[in-house]
């Protein structure tokens, strides 16, 4: 029998772009690679930061239960407040 996947990790947060702290809300789905616990999901905000988080590309994430992690903004379409990320690093 197939495993049912588990629901998303869903929340409020902070963006750090920049140096600027930026709140979101955040849909996450943690992944098991081979060891290595990932994430990806998505993130909605003001269009403005989500558009210059897609530029810079990483950018640091804080969800609202005390995890930080590095993400990378792997999508974005101009002018939407969401953006798309996946975690670039280990976050056990």
């Amino acid at each position: 029998m197939a495993r049912q996947p588990k629901p998303p990790h869903t929340g409020a947060g902070e963006l750090t772009v920049a140096r600027q702290v930026h709140p979101v809300t955040f849909s996450l789905h943690y992944l098991d690679n081979r060891g290595l616990r990932s994430a990806k999901g998505g993130l909605t905000g003001e269009p403005e930061v989500m558009r210059e988080a897609f530029h810079q590309g990483r950018v640091h994430l804080a969800l609202d239960d005390g995890k930080t992690f590095d993400v990378s903004i792997v999508a974005h379409a101009e002018g939407s407040p969401t953006a798309y990320f996946e975690s670039a690093v280990d976050i056990r």
